[in-house]
C-alpha cells in the first residue's frame, strides 16, 4: 500500500500525479497500466479516472478501453502561456527557481562533446552579487554542471573529455581536482548523491550544485544554482537540492516544447 492511501491529501496527490501520467504518455493508458504506474489501487485509479471523465479532463476509448486526457488541459495551459506573454518555456523554470532560492540560475546544454551555457536567472539584487561571465567555457571537472554531466557518462569517455579539457595541466586554482584518481572519486560521490557540488574550484569564493536534465535515459543538459561560498552551506543545500530536481523535472519536459 502506497504512503497517501489513508490521507485526505493523498487524494490530490493521486489525481495530480495521474493527470501529469496521462499528459505525458505517449498513447493512451489502461486502468491495470495506469494503476501498475502509479503504484496504486486499481480500485483508487478508477474512482480517480471517474472523476476526471465526468468533469471533462478524461475519455475513455470504447474500443481499445485506454483513457487520455482531453484537450481541457490544453487549452488552460494554453491561456496561461498566453496571459504570461511566454515565448520560451525554459526561462519561467529558471526565474522561479531563482526566485525561491535567491541565487542565480543557469542553464547549459550538451553540445559537441561539452556543455555550453544557454539561459540564466537571477534571484538576488542586492548584497553580495556574483556575476558570471556566460560566455565562458564551462570546465567539466571543476564545476558542477561539469561533475554531474561527466557523472552520467561512461566513466572512460568521461576521464577522455575531462583530459582534453585540462585535467592536472597548471593554471587551475588550488581547490581544483587534478588527478584521475580525485575525478573518480567525486564522479562516484555526483553519481551516488544525485547532482554535482563544486566549491571554490572554478570561481574563487564561489558554490554551486547542479542536476542532470534527461530526454530518456540521455542527457541533454544540466541545471545549477551558484552563490559565494559563505551562503552556500550544507544547511542550505540540502534546502535547495528538491527545488533543484523538481525544476529539472519540468525542464525536461519544456525542453521538448521548444
Amino acid at each position: 500500500m502506497d504512503k497517501t492511501s489513508g490521507s485526505s491529501s493523498g487524494g490530490v496527490d493521486r489525481t495530480i500525479a495521474m493527470l501529469e501520467l496521462l499528459a505525458l504518455a505517449e498513447e493512451p493508458l489502461k486502468l491495470s497500466d495506469i494503476a501498475h504506474r502509479l503504484d496504486i489501487p486499481k480500485s483508487a485509479s478508477h474512482r480517480i479516472l471517474t472523476s476526471l471523465l465526468e468533469n471533462g479532463w478524461a475519455r475513455q476509448s470504447n474500443e481499445s478501453d485506454c483513457y487520455a486526457l482531453t484537450i481541457r488541459m490544453a487549452l488552460i495551459g494554453q491561456k496561461q502561456l498566453d496571459r504570461l506573454k511566454v515565448t520560451d518555456l525554459k526561462q519561467p523554470i529558471l526565474n522561479d527557481l531563482a526566485e525561491r532560492t535567491r541565487e542565480l540560475v543557469r542553464l547549459t546544454a550538451v553540445q559537441n562533446n561539452s556543455l555550453v551555457w544557454i539561459g540564466s536567472a537571477r534571484g538576488r539584487r542586492s548584497g553580495l552579487v556574483f556575476e558570471p561571465d556566460m560566455s565562458a567555457a564551462i570546465s567539466p571537472f571543476a564545476t558542477a554542471n561539469g561533475k554531474i554531466w561527466l557523472a552520467s557518462l561512461e566513466r572512460e569517455h568521461a576521464l577522455r573529455i575531462a583530459l582534453e579539457a585540462g585535467l592536472g595541466q597548471a593554471g587551475q586554482s588550488s581547490a581544483s581536482i587534478r588527478s584521475i584518481d580525485a575525478l573518480t572519486k567525486a564522479l562516484d560521490e555526483t553519481k551516488g548523491q544525485g547532482y554535482g557540488r563544486a566549491r571554490g574550484e572554478a570561481e574563487e569564493g564561489v558554490g554551486a550544485i547542479a542536476v542532470a536534465i534527461k530526454q530518456g535515459d540521455a542527457v541533454v543538459g544540466t541545471m545549477s544554482v551558484a552563490a559565494p561560498l559563505t551562503r552556500l552551506t550544507d544547511d542550505k543545500v540540502a534546502e535547495i537540492v528538491p527545488l533543484l530536481h523538481r525544476a529539472a523535472s519540468n525542464m525536461s519536459i519544456a525542453w521538448q516544447s521548444n
